[in-house]
């Protein structure tokens, strides 16, 4: 069976949902995801895509115990800091390869 732009696009927005499912949550990844598909589909998949993403961070337990995370960290809390400092550095891990180049300006 041939696969079309619309069963990509549908195995893709599941792919997220069984992600938000599992509880992985992969910022980097999800982020590189949309990166590749911003040329790829059109504005209403690709908002598809962007709104499914949003509420797999947003309404999940994950999402809340990340935000007590954060506001325990910007409070000084060196336990959370520290527990900061270890989650960060296995998504950093994840994203070894990706290198950001800034070109400037040609006049």
């Amino acid at each position: 069976m041939k696969r079309t732009p619309q069963s990509s696009i549908t195995a893709l927005l599941e792919g997220v949902e069984q992600a938000k499912l599992k509880k992985e949550f992969n910022i980097l990844k999800d982020l590189k995801t949309l990166h590749a598909q911003y040329t790829k589909i059109n504005k209403r998949d690709y908002l598809a895509l962007l709104d499914k993403l949003v509420d797999k961070y947003s309404t999940d337990e994950a999402a809340v115990i990340h935000a007590a995370l954060m506001k325990k960290a910007q409070a000084g809390d060196l336990e959370a800091i520290r527990l900061w400092n270890e989650l960060s550095k296995e998504n950093r891990d994840v994203g070894e390869g990706v290198q950001i180049i800034v070109e400037a300006p040609r006049k």
